[in-house]
């Protein structure tokens, strides 16, 4: 006998999000996810043989002063992730500087402003010619 409950389904709308009703502002913020893992993975790259050569460092390094060049490297992959904000939602703060935290959001609005600047003077340009 099976008297487990089955729980009635109801097709419930799923909701918009706002920010996303526009298709530009949705590929914009995966190509900034995507810019950003590529950018992570690089950090990645770089920080393994660098972790590993600061053990190699720290192992000849006297006792007291033993794992100074780990924990520094360890460091500067803090202060990465906190700047590079992987998963972070982005804030448009007027105070903000590129060494902030989330402040690789800064750098993608400069490519992007700079990317449809040139757009829109080729648009210009093509129609002065016509």
């Amino acid at each position: 006998m099976n008297d487990s409950y089955a729980p009635e389904r109801r097709d419930v709308p799923v909701p918009t999000l706002p920010e996303y009703r526009s298709r530009w502002k949705l590929a914009r913020d995966l190509g900034v996810f995507e810019l950003k893992l590529a950018v992570d993975g690089v950090k990645d790259l770089i920080l393994a043989p660098l972790a590993l050569a600061a053990v190699v460092a720290d192992m000849v390094m006297p006792a007291a002063t033993r794992g100074v060049f780990l924990r520094a490297v360890i460091r500067i992959g803090e202060r990465f992730e906190r700047w590079l904000n992987l998963y972070g939602l982005k804030r448009r703060e007027a105070t903000r500087t590129i060494l902030d935290e989330g402040g690789s959001d800064l750098i993608v609005d400069y490519l992007e402003s700079k990317t449809l600047d040139l757009h829109r003077g080729l648009k210009d340009r093509k129609k002065k010619s016509d």
